[in-house]
C-alpha cells in the first residue's frame, strides 16, 4: 500500500446495498472464548451478582449502501459517512463485478470489506 498514489477519476459507480447478519459464536469459541457460552464455566456475576447469565451468541450485522448521495456503511459498533465529492480526472466505468474496501483515513484500518458480483 505505501507504493501506492493517489489519482482522481471521474467515477461512475452503479448503486448498490449489501447486508451481512454473522452469527459468531463458533469463531468467538474458536478464539479461546468458549467459557462465556458454557454455563458450566461462564461467570458475569460482575453484571448480574449471580453466576446464572451465559451468553447464547453474538450477532454482527453490517450494512454498506452506495447511491446517488454518497455512501454509508453501519456496523454494529459504529457508523461510517462518507461525503461525495466532484472531482474532475479520468473516467473510471465500474461496469463489472468490484471488491470494495472501507478504510479509516487516520490509521489506514479497513473498517468493511466486500464483494459485488451481479450490477
Amino acid at each position: 500500500m505505501s507504493k501506492l498514489s493517489d489519482t482522481p477519476v471521474d467515477l461512475a459507480l452503479p448503486k448498490f446495498k449489501l447486508v451481512g447478519e454473522y452469527k459468531l459464536k463458533r469463531p468467538l469459541s474458536e478464539l479461546g472464548a468458549s467459557k462465556a457460552f458454557d454455563g458450566g464455566h461462564a461467570d458475569f456475576s460482575g453484571i448480574t451478582g449471580s453466576r446464572d447469565l451465559v451468553i447464547d451468541d453474538v450477532v454482527h450485522k453490517a450494512v454498506v449502501e452506495v447511491n446517488e448521495e454518497g455512501s454509508e456503511a453501519a456496523g454494529a459498533t459504529g457508523v461510517i459517512f462518507v461525503e461525495t465529492i466532484a472531482v474532475r480526472g479520468i473516467p473510471f466505468v465500474v461496469d463489472h463485478p468490484f471488491l470494495f474496501f472501507i478504510r479509516n483515513r487516520r490509521t489506514g484500518d479497513v473498517l468493511f470489506a466486500g464483494q459485488v458480483n451481479h450490477l
